[in-house]
């Protein structure tokens, strides 16, 4: 595994957690993962990387970075402000983005608010964060209301013992093997007197009230000038990406055998790199 370091940033309101993988020196490529995820997600990936500086963030509410104050919802378009603010702290004129599921989702309308900032964008096993109907947003809003009164009342179990949260990782929604489950549950739990509960804010688990619409979306895509790299597993979450991608100019787009967390997988991976290890020049 790539030499890593672990830092803290701060940024108006938030303390932001870092872990960065490969050269000091080498080309600056940020990555954002996906929802519940860390910034840990990308380190089968950090392995096959050459004379990239892989810059992997804990969004808000995630790892060990800040979590939004109590009652303010998680909203898509604050990750962009999160990230135009963190970009800044780094230091960073321009940036090579790479997001997994919300994490590329976040890249992609921050590639189309900032086109002049983003050299080179990837997305994997995402495009265009999940929205609502303009036609459907009074029903929308009244059940998002109704399942986040329901919701804030309930507390989850702890696990007794850190195997029960491995497993319970592995056999989500979205698999991952064992390693992975492992080493993404090092920034994943914290440990209580009752035993070890998720580290990331609950609050992340609450319905959206407000989402962008179809037309809102497609907005930002449009905008990207960015060379665009879309990735996509073969058992993957194909409806992220599907129906956006011709939103996009030129886009490449591959497909690697592999789930939702492709990236975490071996093979998936090496061609993964061989993408990015591309973008020096």
């Amino acid at each position: 595994m790539p030499t890593n370091r672990s830092y803290l940033i701060t940024i108006p309101g938030y303390s932001i957690s870092i872990e960065e993988y490969g050269d000091p020196e080498g080309l600056p490529v940020v990555a954002l993962h996906g929802w519940l995820d860390n910034s840990a997600s990308f380190f089968k990936l950090a392995e096959y990387l050459k004379g990239i500086r892989l810059i992997s963030l804990d969004l808000v509410g995630h790892g060990h970075s800040s979590f939004r104050p109590k009652g303010m919802p998680y909203h898509i378009w604050d990750n962009v402000t999160d990230l135009d603010a963190i970009i800044s702290a780094l230091d960073l004129k321009s940036v090579y983005l790479v997001g997994h599921s919300m994490g590329a989702s976040i890249a992609a309308l921050f590639s189309g608010a900032f086109p002049e900032k983003v050299n080179n964008l990837m997305c994997i096993e995402g495009l265009a964060p999940l929205h609502y109907e303009v036609n459907q947003l009074p029903n929308d809003l009244a059940k998002a209301i109704s399942k986040r009164n329901k919701l804030a009342s309930k507390t989850l179990r702890p696990y007794v013992q850190v195997n029960d949260a491995i497993s319970a990782r592995m056999n989500g929604r979205w698999p991952v093997g064992r390693k992975a489950a492992e080493v993404l549950l090092k920034k994943g739990l914290v440990e209580t007197e009752g035993g070890y509960c998720w580290s990331h804010d609950p609050g992340l688990l609450l319905p959206s009230l407000v989402r962008f619409s179809p037309e809102q979306i497609k907005s930002f895509l449009r905008a990207i000038r960015a060379e665009t790299t879309v990735i996509k597993g073969e058992d993957g979450a194909s409806f992220l990406i599907d129906g956006w991608i011709n939103e996009l100019q030129q886009p490449e787009l591959f497909e690697f055998e592999g789930g939702h967390h492709l990236h975490m997988e071996t093979s998936a991976a090496q061609e993964i790199a061989k993408i990015i290890n591309g973008w020096v020049k």
